[in-house]
């Protein structure tokens, strides 16, 4: 994993609008700045991205303060791919939220890989970095005071200190769960013999269990013959007892029979009494009739007189309506006239209140003129001053816009500068991209070649598989033929069957053709048919062998198929692989083309970058701008007399107004007093119009048209004769006469109903009758079975005590059943458990050989077995590793060797990891060395640790973060130091070196400036 650009927001020190920390470029750098200045936090962003891992434990904790979301965008590359991590966190009061992107670029730019959630998000980027975040910080990140975690430990802890380094955790969860495993079968086992125990004692009591079971079907035997009798004897008294029933039912139907009689009966009598009821009513209404016709003609009359005064009434409304409108126009004459009067008396009062004020103006005018012929004009100082204010607006705006567009110069030209930057860097980067993915050209077209080669193969498959198949088609046809061969004398074979059972014994007739055949006929066709059959038989035999050879040869003939088929549905992957192998080498082609364009590209652009050879013609205009701006003067000078001549307008602008507002003035007293001298005579014709209007409101002197029709409109309505009054009186008589018209209708009503309903009245009278004469009989009929049902009840009980008897044996019966039951369920357990004794017992043994291989599983994953093994193993190549760098650092003065056992006092071995050191004056171990010396045997030891557990991990360990003090080295030893470090920048394509030394940022190509403002922290490349 190669970091390529880092681009941070609101993360820990460093806040918003931050360019990107690109590291394109850049084989090793020292991030340089104060302690506290945020470098260390750069290396936090680049873990909390790839990983959500920091120094602080907790999100929330990393966003800078007073904000409330921060982000993280990391660009790397992998592998020659190129992918994007980007993770935000927005703190919340409820938790928070957390967001995880996680991009590869294609050829379309930017594509996400995001499965779904942030977990599945993370594990695709531990997957695809073949590392996590445990794997990174024990390799690629030396942190602050992690560097001697391994040799400060004491020699008998190093062990357990390396084994958590290389991961040999996992040994020892392997070991607890190899001894759980075991416990677990020991428990199976102690469960098992103890059901070993229960199968044996349940198998050795089968024989007894035979001789229960024997004796309790005999006593079953014998329940059943005595439930046999009992069932008889119950049977007999139940048809007792049901043919009892079933007089009692007759009984029951007759008492109900009666029963719907006598409600027959109430019915009809009941309806009878209301039909009584309904005719007396009905001949009352007939007797009223005179009377009921003398009120239906006073009825008559009376609606006769309603209907004219009704007829009337519309007339009448109309007449009204128009005296209503004449009334309404009189009253609207009235009220116009008195507006108009108002009108002309509010004009004469305001004409006098005018023409009193007159003197009293004039004075006011007088002061006014003489105020104003006091002041001196200014509108010619006012003029020449914004003149000249125009005039160095106009220079200021210019040198305004010269300046605006010198400043877009020199961006212009800083921005094709970066931009030449920019692209000589991705031409480098392009560069070696190119190499990597040419690198593989030879491998694939050896690849392809044996590509081409299967598929010829694969097409010579195809044609043979063509043969296959229509040698099977053949070999079906004729097994077909053969099959359907058989078919045909398998039904002769039955043709023949049939006739002779028809020619059975003591026949002499033939069966067909019913003629005398004889004894010696009839045998002489059964010989014949015989003798037919036996030839079909051994025609059947014959085919049958000969399809069953072609069908084996059928059989083997698809298997030839499908084996040809298998090979030849391979064909489209190997397409597939040929299309893309030669699409690589197609694509070689371009990348070459592309190398060739992007070296010569790199050349110009470096050329151009080192000569200043861009921009030209804004460099040229920047000359004129410096030019122009120091003719029309400087800024602040130009800046400084527009301030006073804007003074002294304002001051001019004041005097000017105050004069206009005093000729204002004048001239509106001079007009009001003008409008005063006009209104004069309006004033006596309008005192005239007044007089006018109040003399004819007085004598009612005005709508003379409307008061002659409203005194006709009134005789018309008193000759008319209609009144309200008259019209409801007439009304109220006709209502009270109505209820003549319902009499009426209820005469009517009587008389069709006495006609309808007097034979049916005759009729029901009758059925009555009818009624009383049937329930007498049914009476009789009920007592009469009553006599026979005194039999029912000793009936049943006789069959209860049946039934109880009955019921009682089946119990015994069931109690019978039962112990046979519980006897044969014992004889079935007994039997059962002597065949599960045996599986049982070989389960045991099975269980006692997995124990034992779980107990040398455990031994073997223990910390004497694979863990010690793979520690021995990892020795010497740490040991190699280390020495190689300590020799590049202090010029092949130290030598570290690694002892794994030592002797005690006792004369016993134990184990251990002593770090002895070799220098000039011998061999001493770790503890005796302190400092300089201390780190680099520190740094050499962590480095080589590193490589160890990266290539452990199968992870490619491309980059090298430290980010370790160097304050505890000499001059020298830093200086060996960053030797040892530039030494091994060839097995890292990235090193990154972190400190606050001045005189060791000095010592690397390329330094990262670190520097806290009040804004947050910044950097800067240098």
């Amino acid at each position: 994993m190669i970091p390529r650009t880092l681009t941070l927001q609101n993360f820990m020190c460093y806040r918003e609008g931050l360019p990107p920390l690109v590291l394109d470029g850049i084989s090793i750098a020292c991030l340089a700045g104060d302690n506290g200045a945020g470098k260390s936090a750069l290396l936090d962003a680049i873990t909390w991205a790839l990983w959500g891992e920091a120094r602080l434990k907790s999100d929330d904790d990393l966003v800078a303060l007073g904000a409330t979301e921060m982000m993280v965008d990391l660009e790397f590359t992998l592998d020659g791919q190129d992918y994007r991590v980007i993770r935000r966190r927005i703190r919340g009061k409820r938790g928070g939220q957390s967001q995880l992107d996680f991009q590869v670029r294609d050829e379309n730019g930017w594509r996400s890989l995001t499965p779904g959630g942030i977990r599945e998000t993370q594990q695709l980027i531990i997957r695809t970095l073949r590392m996590d975040y445990e794997i990174f910080a024990n390799s690629a990140y030396l942190r602050q005071g992690h560097a001697d975690a391994f040799t400060r430990k004491e020699p008998a802890k190093r062990k357990q200190v390396l084994a958590d380094i290389l991961g040999l955790g996992v040994y020892e969860n392997l070991e607890s769960r190899a001894k759980e495993r075991a416990r677990a079968i020991e428990g199976q086992i102690r469960g098992l013999e103890g059901q070993i125990d229960e199968l044996r004692r349940q198998a050795e009591r089968r024989d007894m269990l035979v001789g229960f079971v024997r004796d309790a079907e005999q006593r079953v035997a014998d329940a059943r013959q005595r439930i046999t009798e009992a069932e008889q004897a119950f049977q007999a008294a139940v048809a007792k007892v049901q043919e009892l029933e079933t007089v009692r039912t007759i009984r029951d139907d007759r008492q109900e029979q009666i029963h719907q009689r006598r409600a027959e009966r109430d019915a009809q009598k009941q309806w009878l009494d209301r039909q009584m009821d309904i005719r007396e009513r009905a001949e009352g209404w007939i007797a009223r009739r005179a009377e009921i016709e003398e009120g239906i003609r006073a009825l008559r009359a009376a609606e006769a007189e309603r209907d004219r005064l009704a007829a009337l009434r519309d007339e009448y409304d109309r007449l009204q309506q128009r005296r209503a409108t004449l009334v309404q126009a009189l009253a609207e004459a009235e009220h116009a006239l008195r507006a108009d009067l108002r009108v002309a008396e509010t004009q004469v009062q305001t004409m006098r209140e005018r023409a009193a004020r007159r003197p009293k103006l004039v004075a006011e005018r007088e002061r006014l003129a003489a105020q104003l012929t006091d002041q001196t004009p200014v509108i010619e100082a006012l003029s020449a001053a914004r003149t000249r204010r125009t005039d160095l607006t106009d220079r200021l705006r210019r040198v305004n816009e010269l300046l605006r567009r010198r400043t877009e110069l020199e961006g212009d030209i800083k921005l094709k500068h970066d931009s030449l930057v920019a692209t000589r860097e991705e031409q480098k980067r392009l560069l070696r991209t190119l190499a990597d993915q040419l690198k593989h050209e030879a491998r694939w077209r050896a690849e392809l070649a044996e590509a081409l080669t299967e598929r010829t193969q694969i097409s010579e498959e195809k044609d043979r598989l063509e043969t296959l198949r229509n040698d099977e088609r053949v070999l079906a046809e004729q097994v077909g033929g053969i099959r359907a061969e058989c078919e045909t004398i398998r039904q002769q074979g039955e043709q023949i069957n049939e006739k002779l059972r028809l020619l059975g014994h003591d026949v002499t007739v033939c069966p067909l053709c019913k003629s005398e055949l004889g004894h010696d006929g009839i045998v002489h066709i059964q010989a014949e048919y015989e003798r037919e059959r036996q030839a079909l038989r051994q025609r059947y035999a014959a085919a049958k062998r000969d399809a069953d050879h072609l069908e084996a040869q059928l059989k083997r003939l698809r298997n030839d198929i499908r084996a040809a088929e298998n090979r030849i549905a391979a064909l489209p992957d190997l397409q597939g692989r040929i299309a893309r192998l030669e699409n690589d080498l197609a694509r070689c082609d371009t990348l070459r083309q592309q190398q060739i364009e992007a070296q010569r590209l790199h050349d110009d652009v470096a050329m151009r970058l080192m000569k200043n050879d861009y921009e030209l013609a804004a460099r040229e205009e920047l000359k004129r701008i410096d030019a122009e701006m120091t003719a029309l003067g400087a800024i602040e000078t130009l800046e400084r007399e527009i301030g006073a001549l804007d003074r002294q307008v304002a001051a001019l602008e004041n005097r000017s107004r105050e004069q206009a507002t005093l000729q204002a003035q004048v001239d509106a007293l001079h007009r009001e007093i003008r409008q005063i001298d006009d209104d004069d005579p309006a004033l006596h014709e309008q005192e005239q119009i007044v007089a006018e209007l109040s003399r004819l409101l007085a004598q009612n002197d005005f709508a003379h048209d409307e008061r002659a029709a409203l005194a006709t409109l009134d005789e018309q309505i008193a000759a008319l004769g209609y009144s309200r009054e008259r019209y409801d009186q007439a009304k109220a008589e006709a209502q009270a006469l109505t209820h003549w018209e319902e009499d009426l209708t209820r005469l009517r009503h009587a008389e069709e109903w006495i006609a309808e309903n007097n034979d049916d009245i005759a009729r029901a009278a009758e059925r009555l009758r009818q009624l009383d004469a049937q329930i007498a009989s049914d009476e009789a009929e009920v007592q009469r079975l009553d006599e026979r049902l005194r039999d029912l009840a000793p009936a049943a009980r006789t069959r209860d005590a049946a039934r109880a008897r009955l019921d009682a044996l089946h119990r015994e019966l069931l109690a019978f059943q039962k112990d046979l039951g519980e006897h044969e369920a014992n004889l079935r357990r007994a039997e059962e458990a002597a065949h599960s004794l045996a599986d049982a017992e070989a389960l045991r043994l099975a269980l006692l050989e997995r124990k034992s291989l779980f107990d040398e599983l455990t031994l073997a994953f223990g910390k004497k077995g694979v863990q010690a093994m793979l520690i021995e193993t990892a020795l010497p190549e740490l040991e190699r590793e280390a020495n190689r760098l300590l020799d590049r650092m202090t010029d092949n003065q130290l030598h570290l060797t690694f002892e794994t056992q030592r002797d005690t006092k006792k004369g016993d071995v134990v184990e251990t990891l002593e770090i002895k050191i070799a220098d000039a004056l011998g061999t001493r171990v770790y503890d005796a060395y302190s400092g300089g010396e201390a780190f680099r045997l520190d740094f050499a030891i962590r480095i080589a640790l590193s490589k160890l557990l990266a290539r452990r991990a199968g992870a490619r360990l491309e980059t090298l973060i430290i980010d370790e003090g160097f304050g505890s080295q000499d001059a020298r030893g830093r200086e060996r130091l960053v030797e040892a470090i530039i030494s091994v920048q060839h097995d890292f394509r990235r090193v990154l070196v972190i400190t606050h030394i001045q005189e060791l940022k000095d010592m690397f190509p390329v330094q990262i400036e670190i520097v806290k403002t009040p804004h947050g922290s910044v950097w800067s490349l240098a």
